[in-house]
């Protein structure tokens, strides 16, 4: 039988796999095609890379700087250039970490256990000091410890026949991100421009200026994340529009930096339903020794990826003692 099983397969469980005890035997499960969770990156053929979830990685802590230098050094560089404030033209003078080959390695070249992918966790049930995990393709798992690092509405469900002592305060917010390849260079000086006031858009980032290997350079990319109005507009029907909300979206971005005379040679969206939460944090991790179960995400205590490390290592840290 297996010791530990993770569910999901973010920045959360890769950071598990590096700070529980190695004896531990992990096996993690994610519903999705591929490691990353929001730390995603889409490579597009004969277009380049595109990091449609997070966009980057500032450290608020020195820890936190440590641990990315010690087990990714090899694998992330600092994204430099121009970022600002649209409406008052603030530099954003954070340090900015991303990944060589995309935001995906955060993850991947994080995480040290198997991955199982396209497997959706449907039940838990704790029976004879075990858990039995039921997925969608009907497999069954057993394992000693379960961890949960899933987002919050999906944690509340499968968690909901458990009566744990645990209140899931708030709820996580949407956002919708357009992945644009421009048929030429822009031009623009910013790398990274933030919309404080817009209804349309709140972030537009040039991901041509990361210089990655494999990046046509006869184009120019750009990946552009909605406001929290608009992906709650959106967020549950852009797949029957996704036309229209694309264009709306790169006709804000145009209009707002005076952008003309250019074709768009690729275009795309991805929704994220549960993609921040920024309020009602009450507890940075969940551990109950008397059943072996664990829960930590950013959703417990910020919305930042420190946040989701922070949840991680504090978890870890309290198993590993208990």
């Amino acid at each position: 039988m297996i010791k530990t099983i993770i569910i999901g397969s973010g920045f959360c469980s890769a950071v598990l796999t590096k700070v529980l005890n190695p004896n531990n035997n992990f096996l993690i499960f994610d519903k999705s095609r591929g490691p990353g969770g929001r730390s995603s990156t889409r490579r597009v053929d004969d277009v380049g890379f595109f990091d449609h979830g997070l966009q980057y990685i500032s450290p608020t802590t020195k820890e936190f700087d440590f641990f990315l230098n010690q087990y990714l050094k090899s694998s992330i560089k600092e994204w430099s250039g121009d970022f600002r404030c649209f409406e008052d033209g603030k530099t954003m003078d954070s340090k900015k970490y991303i990944g060589k080959s995309g935001n995906n390695c955060f993850v991947k070249d994080l995480v040290t256990t198997k991955v199982e992918y396209l497997k959706e966790l449907v039940t838990i049930d704790r029976k004879n000091s075990k858990w039995i995990l039921r997925f969608k393709d009907k497999e069954v798992q057993e394992c000693e410890r379960l961890i949960l690092t899933i987002p919050l509405e999906q944690c509340q469900k499968v968690t909901n026949s458990l009566n744990l002592e645990l209140n899931f305060e708030g709820s996580m917010e949407p956002n919708l991100t357009a992945m644009i390849a421009f048929n030429k260079p822009l031009k623009l000086s910013s790398c990274g421009i933030k919309f404080q006031n817009n209804s349309t858009l709140r972030w537009a980032g040039n991901e041509s200026s990361k210089l990655r290997i494999g990046n046509n350079d006869n184009l120019e990319l750009w990946t552009l994340q909605s406001s929290l109005e608009f992906a709650k507009k959106y967020c549950h029907t852009y797949r029957d529009q996704k036309e229209e909300v694309l264009n709306f979206m790169i006709q804000e971005f145009t209009t707002l930096l005076e952008i003309q005379n250019v074709e768009i040679s690729h275009k795309d969206i991805h929704g994220w339903l549960y993609a921040f939460k920024n309020k009602d944090f009450s507890r940075k991790f969940y551990w109950n020794k008397d059943i072996n179960l664990g829960i930590c995400g950013d959703w417990m205590c910020g919305p930042k990826a420190e946040d989701a490390w922070r949840s991680a290592t504090l978890l870890a840290n309290q198993i590993n003692n208990s």
